[in-house]
């Protein structure tokens, strides 16, 4: 099957219920305004954004319902989300990376002595069968835990916490040290697959033992500055933490409170210290606009309409399936249509992308809520699949354009050159007569942190930047005119 999920979707297609719209009205794909709030309203949830390509460009990208019920704030296209689960992608993506490269071994061993996490801290394992772990197992889900049989540890911070004797909620790094030292394995590694957060959150450990990084700034370094997406971050607990432009997360009408994970007596909303989405970063701790989330897959897709991040091979190495499970490639599902995808949720958000590769296709939906029994994630799931046979015509539009760095909406690139790229010494800035006025320019480092920023006055038709002081690497080149028209580009300076 092409992982269509025929439940009531279509009673999803003609809602009447009105939801507010942000962004660009598409007329060629009304009927995924309808589809998205058909389902608002079906499983009663606030708010959602949803973004399509189609070779390579943004056809579709908009905003629902809302962003915070109390201020009554719309969701926009720019707001970012908890994606959840589809975090496990990002991960996966960021080990290819470093596959490809040839700093991380897919068949390397994870624990043990000649392991790659062999820190002093990992070494106190009661199940001699960890030390077969490998990266691969991890990422095709096989490495010996499961859920069902025993507890999620990802979801047991306070529990995690008092056993080994240190504050709550637990990092991920005590997380495994407590998973090493006192549980053992559920099945003999790599001879079952059964879904695993923890799994997940070893990779992470594991990239950050390779790259001598914090997992979110290699992460950001490698893979999501050089696209353009800078607001792609990873996620707090709290509310109180909230980062730029992240909508608010609300429970199913109804929900009980959690037991705080700070210290298990203290009643909260779920989604906001019921559990600790700090500890998962690599597992299910992104927060992302479905513009971003698209941007990144359209980087790793395979097709040809815009350049992947990745090579051809390693791409199908990771579409590759597990022998174990034909459903799990590395950091995706996938099945035998060409097709790959993930979803997930947690309390208080759901997410879905897919890859359609037998129609160059791309989409995510992102949602502030789930139902109670998660009903809402296959709905995602088949909203797309439902509404295709109805689309006669794809825009002949490319909303990337709109919002090249995910800064706003009136970001623009016309008149705006960069030369040369990649640079060694000078960057020259050339700014066309119309855009003449005052010019800030500002340059931010792979880290996204900013390393230049300057006025120039309105004659500047010709800026010059010595950069031989920058090390070697990508950068985000901003400049924004005395109209506010704002230009994002990047860059290379290699030597």
């Amino acid at each position: 099957m092409k992982i269509k999920f025929l439940l009531s979707g279509c009673l999803l297609l003609f809602a009447t219920v009105a939801f507010s719209q942000t962004g660009q009205v598409v007329p060629e794909l009304k009927v995924f305004d309808q589809a998205m709030s058909g389902l608002l309203a079906a499983y009663d949830i606030p708010g959602g954004q949803m973004a399509v390509t189609y070779r390579g460009r943004l056809v579709y990208n908009r905003g629902f319902g809302f962003a915070n019920t109390l201020t009554r704030d719309s969701v926009q296209p720019t707001h970012i989300f908890r994606i959840a689960d589809v975090s496990k992608t990002v991960t996966g993506i960021a080990c290819m990376k470093l596959y490809e490269e040839g700093k991380l071994d897919l068949d390397a061993r994870v624990f043990g002595s000649g392991g790659i996490l062999n820190d002093a801290g990992y070494q106190n394992i009661i199940d001699p069968r960890v030390n077969d772990i490998t990266v691969r197992m991890l990422l095709h889900h096989e490495g010996g835990w499961n859920s069902e049989v025993s507890d999620d540890p990802m979801f047991s911070a306070w529990a995690v916490a008092s056993a080994m004797g240190v504050p709550s909620p637990p990092p991920a790094d005590m997380i495994i040290q407590y998973m090493l030292s006192q549980r053992n394995l559920d099945f003999d590694p790599g001879t079952q697959a059964h879904y695993s957060n923890f799994g997940y959150a070893v990779l992470g450990r594991v990239i950050e033992k390779v790259t001598g990084k914090d997992y979110d700034d290699y992460v950001a370094e490698a893979i999501l500055t050089p696209l353009g997406i800078t607001k792609m971050k990873t996620g707090f607990n709290l509310s109180l933490n909230h980062l730029p432009g992240e909508v608010s997360y609300y429970d199913y009408p109804g929900a009980p409170l959690g037991y705080s994970v700070y210290d298990n007596v203290s009643r909260v909303p779920r989604p906001y210290g019921g559990f600790n989405i700090e500890a998962m970063d690599a597992t299910a701790g992104w927060v992302a606009s479905a513009h971003d989330l698209m941007k990144l897959i359209c980087a790793i897709d395979g097709f040809d309409s815009r350049p992947d991040i990745l090579t051809k091979a390693t791409i199908e190495e990771m579409a590759a399936p597990s022998a174990v499970e034909p459903a799990f490639g590395h950091g995706i599902y996938v099945n035998d249509f060409n097709n790959w995808w993930h979803s997930g949720s947690l309390p208080g958000s759901a997410s879905t992308f897919f890859r359609n590769g037998s129609g160059q296709l791309n989409w995510a939906i992102l949602l502030n809520s789930c139902d109670r029994n998660k009903l809402v994630v296959p709905a995602m799931e088949e909203l797309v699949w439902n509404t295709l046979p109805s689309i006669t015509k794809w825009p002949d539009i490319d909303l990337f354009d709109q919002y090249p760095a995910g800064i706003g909406e009136n970001t623009t690139n016309q008149g705006i050159e960069l030369f040369p790229n990649p640079a060694s010494t000078i960057l020259n800035i050339a700014v066309d007569s119309k855009l003449r006025n005052e010019t800030a320019l500002e340059i931010f480092n792979p880290m996204g942190r900013l390393v230049f920023a300057r006025r120039y006055p309105k004659e500047s038709g010709l800026i010059s930047v010595d950069i031989s002081q920058f090390p070697e690497g990508i950068y985000l080149v901003r400049t924004t005119s005395g109209n506010n028209q704002v230009s994002v580009r990047i860059i290379v300076v290699k030597r």
